[in-house]
């Protein structure tokens, strides 16, 4: 059972939680937020009803003491209010049996949103624009919730097509535990009809040891093969249903460059929120990170553990 939020407004409609599992949706009055949730709405049939989530909080200046003896000017309106306002009218599209009563939350966006979601099958956030009230959906939230979610989370560009126009998605993968458990996702969650790309990106690395001992460990393009080989092999083995085809791809090169030149060709990508240490290049940090900041395409982070 969800624990209660302490920060959940008494509005009407947003009580129990529990009942509504299925796709938290931050939103604010941006437009990269409205197209969040038209995404989202695209998918329930997948995931789950649209469940929108609105955070808000009272400006510094409306709660600090005042400056010189002057006091702040009054708000013009409630702050919460508004963004009620704005969410209802960003979820107004999406048809009632579709999507879950509103959530409002006083509390930064990214904590509201991991904290809600953290029974939903997805979080989806959006990557541009500060509404009036809310935080921006942008960067520190997107970044917060993909590293604090322990569940899936779906970073939506503003400018991607709503519906899967390529039937492809791309799953980034390095031979990790977290990396099979990511390509494992996107076959359990992927049309049937979807073509589901494992991509390995490789290089040639060198580990050495303090002198006066120096080991060189060299990772070819077979070791590669054989990397690729064993993540699509221990992601079918707990699938359930008709085993399916995946297209397995190897590129020389750094991840990031070599999963950002795939992005176009996928309607979705698909990382794992951590990856190796070593001879196999990362899927943490700099490359998760910097793929969801400037995304090409809807991109899902997978994290540790999710099955």
């Amino acid at each position: 059972m969800t624990k209660p939020l302490s920060t959940v407004e008494s509005h009407e409609a947003a009580t129990d939680l529990d009942e509504h599992v299925g796709m938290v949706v931050g939103i604010d009055s941006s437009p990269g937020s409205a197209h969040a949730v038209a995404w989202a709405a695209r998918r329930t049939d997948r995931f789950g009803p649209v469940r929108p989530v609105a955070a808000w909080r009272y400006p510094t200046w409306a709660v600090s003491d005042p400056m010189l003896g002057a006091p702040p000017p009054a708000p013009v309106e409630d702050f919460a209010e508004v963004a009620r306002r704005d969410a209802e009218k960003a979820v107004a599209e999406v048809p009632e049996a579709e999507r879950s009563p509103l959530v409002l939350v006083r509390s930064p966006a990214g904590p509201a949103l991991v904290d809600v979601g953290a029974d939903a099958n997805l979080i989806v956030v959006g990557t541009r624009g500060r509404g009036a009230v809310a935080d921006s959906l942008l960067g520190s939230v997107s970044c917060y919730v993909v590293n604090h979610a322990t569940v899936p989370v779906a970073v939506v560009p503003r400018d991607v097509p709503l519906d899967d126009v390529r039937n492809r998605v791309i799953v980034g993968i390095d031979g990790s535990a977290n990396s099979v458990t990511a390509l494992r996702w996107a076959l359990q969650h992927s049309p049937k009809d979807m073509v589901v790309e494992a991509v390995h990106a490789w290089s040639q690395r060198a580990v050495t040891i303090p002198e006066p001992y120096t080991v060189p460990i060299e990772y070819s393009e077979q070791d590669a093969a054989v990397t690729v080989e064993r993540t699509v092999v221990q992601a079918m083995s707990r699938l359930e249903g008709p085993e399916r085809d995946v297209v397995r791809t190897l590129h020389y090169g750094d991840p990031r460059n070599v999963l950002r030149e795939r992005s176009p060709d996928a309607d979705l990508l698909v990382l794992g929120a951590r990856g190796h240490r070593g001879v196999a290049h990362l899927l943490l940090g700099s490359v998760t990170t910097g793929l969801i900041h400037q995304p090409l395409v809807a991109t899902i982070v997978v994290p540790v553990g999710d099955d």
